[in-house]
């Protein structure tokens, strides 16, 4: 094809003085004409045609597809080949030589569309890995990072080569003397690779994960782990952006385990005040067995391998562990006890050790919660009294024989 009618047109409209020039720019606007024409008729096909196509696909291939926008960045090659058809048609006799910048400025644009379409495909093989059972355990987007850092790079090295007309070979053979320079630049990206590397290979965290960094103040769930940075949203709502490299240099808590375990720890103390604990009588005793063991005195001593005289304390503790072993939400497979710790000065700690079933927070807190206040409450029928700090009026008390710590008076 040619554009001999361009001129002729024109000399027709008794144009003669810049022919040539007004021929060149009149038929430039066509084959530009021509190539949004190429581009729209590309994009359609693509629209209608490929898309019937891709309905017949698995679901996460079509969304892949369409989501990453990959065959509209095809359809720019469109233009790049109705130009590059055309330059030797439009650019002769005096303007011959603009050929070759020509072909430059378009090997440049045909390098970045290249590379922006295996981007595009490498985001269709990062979503569409997202939507398999892989995915959590096994993240692949620091992979997929540097797999489009690296198209990048290439992309700038041949756009240097293509401008400078030298092969890219050449310039690769001084990219030796650069790799001090790039690791100095690229160092928390070489890191993050590294360290990506090594938490999909041993499986150290997932997204998905509930992870705990205290001096980060990390405290939540890790959203998406990537080539510089892993995303954790903590139970607050706030978004932390830890380095990747973090998770491998430094140690971290990890609660994944507690979740695939199906079992939470509980771990409680309730305070008991020291004055409040004493021998039980045999009446007493007779009467706590019967009412919270359903058996006489000397059949639970037999059972529970204990001798009198016993303290109410003791009573309390076997009480609570049996309360815990029978308790439907305590897992039974787990360790569970019921123990007395150092004694404090806020009294003597009595802990209660127990693993819960529920391993979501609210659920978790409501069991925990009410084995608290069960004990709290059946505290009492065994004598004891829970320990607590003076209020204002046992500290100020006018009447000394109501158990007054202190006798001073303010002035009025």
């Amino acid at each position: 094809m040619n554009f001999e009618f361009v001129k002729e047109w024109l000399e027709k409209l008794g144009i003669e003085g810049k022919l040539p020039q007004l021929d060149l720019i009149v038929s430039s606007l066509l084959v530009l004409i021509g190539c949004y024409l190429a581009y729209a008729v590309a994009r359609w096909l693509i629209d209608h045609a490929i898309d019937r196509l891709l309905s017949r696909a698995p679901e996460r291939w079509y969304k892949a597809l369409v989501n990453s926008g990959f065959f509209k960045r095809c359809a720019n090659l469109a233009p790049i080949i109705v130009i590059h058809s055309f330059i030797p048609i439009l650019f002769i006799d005096d303007f011959e030589s603009w050929q070759s910048p020509l072909r430059t400025v378009i090997g440049v644009y045909l390098t970045w569309v290249i590379t922006s379409i295996l981007t595009a495909l490498a985001n269709v093989i990062s979503i569409a890995y997202d939507y398999s059972y892989k995915a959590r355990e096994v993240p692949i987007t620091g992979v997929i990072q540097v797999a489009k850092l690296v198209l990048v790079l290439m992309a700038i090295i041949i756009t240097i080569a293509i401008i400078m007309n030298k092969s890219p070979m050449y310039l690769l053979s001084g990219f030796g003397a650069m790799t001090a320079i790039l690791m100095v630049v690229f160092r928390d990206t070489l890191m993050g690779f590294v360290a990506g590397v090594q938490l999909a290979a041993n499986r150290m965290v997932a997204i998905g994960d509930w992870i705990e960094l205290s001096d980060h103040g990390v405290d939540g769930t890790v959203q998406e782990v990537g080539l510089i940075s892993v995303k954790v949203e903590n139970w607050d709502k706030t978004i932390v952006f830890l380095p990747t490299y973090v998770l491998i240099h430094e140690s971290f808590k990890n609660w994944q385990g507690m979740i695939n375990t199906g079992g939470r720890r509980m771990r409680r103390s309730l305070m008991i005040d020291l004055d409040s604990s004493r021998l039980l009588s045999d009446e007493e005793l007779e009467e706590v067995a019967k009412k919270h063991f359903s058996q006489s005195a000397e059949g639970w001593l037999k059972e529970n391998e204990l001798q009198k005289p016993v303290s109410n304390l003791t009573v309390f503790r076997v009480f609570a562990n049996n309360y815990l072993g029978n308790h439907e939400q305590v897992r039974e497979d787990l360790l569970h006890m019921v123990r007395l710790m150092q004694p404090t000065a806020a009294g003597i700690p009595l802990e209660i050790y127990a693993f819960a079933k529920e391993t979501e927070w609210t659920k978790y807190e409501s069991i925990q919660s009410s084995i608290l206040e069960y004990l709290y409450s059946v505290m009492a029928d065994f004598g004891l009294e829970n320990y607590q700090y003076l209020n204002n009026n046992q500290a100020f008390s006018q009447q000394s024989g109501e158990g007054a710590y202190c006798q001073y008076k303010p002035e009025s």
